[in-house]
C-alpha cells in the first residue's frame, strides 16, 4: 500500500504550488521515496528539488515578465527547467524554484499594445511610468503605426537646451510642447525616457512610429537618456536602469543586440553623446 504523495499541488491562478511540510513521505515496496503526481502539462520533467510553482506559460509571457511577477531571477528560472534561449512557446510549463506566489497579469494580443510591467525598485532594476503618469495631451491623429518593433535607437536630451536642473518630468513635458507645438508632432518623439532617478516613462506608444531619427522611424523603437552625455556616462541608478529597461525591451520585441544604436549610426547627429555612445559599443560587443 502507498500513503498520500509527499507533496500536494494546489493549482492557483495558473500556478500549482507544491507544499513540502505538512504531508507524510510516499513509499514504494522496496522502500524509496515515491514520485509526486505533477500537473497534466508537465509532461517529463524532473521532479522539483526544492519548493515553487509550477506556471504554464501564457501567450505573451518572456523570462523577464515571469521573473518579475514571481520574484525569481530570469538565470533561476532558465537552469530549473533546461533553458537554452528566451523563446517561450505557450502553454509549456515552467518549474519556479523558491516562488510561493505569482502575480496575475493581463493577456496582450500584441506586444505594442502594452507596457512591460513596473518593476519593484531594486539595484539594477526600474519604475515604469505610464504616458498618463506625466502628461494628460492626447496622441495627435497624424501618426502611423509602427508595424512591429525591428530595431531600438538610443538619445540623450542633452541636444535639448535649457534642461539641465530642473525636475525630469518637467523636462519630459518641455520636451513634447516643443515636439507638438512646435514641430506639430502627434506626441513626443521618442517611445521612453529614462530620468535621472532610474525611473523610465512612457512617451509615445509603442504601436505608434516614433520621430527620433529623421528618414529613419520605421520599426525603430526610440528611447532617450535623461542629460548630456557627451563627456561623462549617466549615473548608476540611471545606466542601471537603462541596461535593464533596453535588455526587457529588446527580449520583449526580439531585437537582437547588433540592431540596437546610438542616434549617431542612423543620422547626422552627435546625439547620444559621445560617453554613452561607447558605453552602447560595449553593450553591443
Amino acid at each position: 500500500m502507498v500513503d498520500e504523495l509527499t507533496r500536494r499541488g494546489l493549482l492557483v491562478g495558473g500556478a500549482v504550488l507544491f507544499i513540502t511540510g505538512c504531508s507524510r513521505t510516499a513509499r514504494t515496496s522496496a522502500g524509496a521515496t515515491a514520485q509526486p503526481t505533477f500537473p497534466p502539462y508537465a509532461g517529463s520533467l524532473r521532479t522539483p528539488a526544492v519548493e515553487g510553482l509550477w506556471y504554464r506559460v501564457a501567450a505573451g509571457d518572456t523570462l523577464a515578465s515571469i521573473s518579475r511577477r514571481s520574484g525569481v531571477e530570469v538565470g533561476e528560472i532558465a537552469r530549473a527547467n533546461g533553458l537554452t534561449d528566451a523563446a517561450l512557446k505557450p502553454g509549456t510549463p515552467l518549474w519556479l524554484p523558491g516562488a510561493t506566489t505569482i502575480a496575475a497579469t493581463a493577456g496582450v494580443e500584441d506586444p505594442e499594445d502594452a507596457a512591460p510591467p513596473a518593476r519593484a525598485r531594486r539595484p539594477g532594476t526600474y519604475e515604469l511610468v505610464e504616458r498618463s503618469g506625466w502628461t494628460d495631451n492626447p496622441v495627435r491623429k497624424n501618426n502611423y503605426r509602427m508595424n512591429g518593433v525591428k530595431r531600438i535607437t538610443i538619445h540623450h536630451t542633452g541636444e535639448h537646451p535649457g534642461l539641465e536642473g530642473i525636475p525630469e518630468i518637467e523636462v519630459l513635458r518641455r520636451i513634447e510642447r516643443y515636439h507638438q507645438n512646435e514641430r506639430k508632432w502627434a506626441a513626443i518623439g521618442y517611445h521612453y525616457l529614462v530620468g535621472k532617478s532610474g525611473t523610465v516613462y512612457e512617451g509615445r506608444p509603442a504601436k505608434y512610429q516614433g520621430a527620433h531619427v529623421s528618414g529613419a522611424n520605421e520599426h525603430n523603437l526610440g528611447i532617450s537618456v535623461v542629460g548630456d552625455f557627451m563627456r561623462k556616462l549617466p549615473n548608476p541608478e540611471q545606466l542601471a536602469a537603462l541596461d535593464a529597461f533596453l535588455t526587457d525591451t529588446r527580449e520583449r520585441f526580439s531585437v537582437p543586440k547588433s540592431r540596437v544604436f546610438g542616434h549617431r549610426e542612423l543620422g547626422k547627429s552627435d546625439c547620444c553623446g559621445d560617453a554613452l555612445f561607447r558605453w552602447i559599443q560595449t553593450y553591443r560587443a
